[in-house]
């Protein structure tokens, strides 16, 4: 059985260390095992994940429509959610929208924790 909450915590790792495919992948496995109710935010991490790793292969216009999908759905969970910091998150997405639509890159990606 996937246990949804070790897989949110490795995917945060992953994510963190700049392995967005490796993330993205965790944090799909944790939004099918998770209640209805955590999915949105869960697949907001996955599009996190997605937009960081299409930039990383300068798909910049598939990059900006997966961090704006993550910020869609990060607004029901906002200021905190699961022990992230989803207000910092969702001001974080954006800014990495505007560096991207600039054709820059947006700097050390993170997810803030609150644990």
């Amino acid at each position: 059985m996937v246990d949804p909450e070790r897989r949110l915590e490795r995917g945060l790792a992953l994510f963190h260390e700049g392995r967005f495919h490796e993330a993205h992948e965790e944090f799909e496995c944790a939004w099918r095992a998770a209640p209805r109710c955590e999915r949105f935010f869960l697949q907001a991490l996955v599009h996190c994940a997605a937009a960081h790793h299409h930039a990383s292969r300068g798909n910049l216009a598939g990059a900006m429509a997966q961090a704006s999908r993550a910020a869609r759905k990060l607004a029901g969970y906002l200021p905190e959610h699961g022990g992230v910091d989803t207000r910092r998150l969702t001001e974080d997405v954006e800014a990495w929208i505007r560096a991207w639509q600039r054709g820059l890159a947006p700097g050390q990606a993170t997810i803030g924790v609150k644990r």
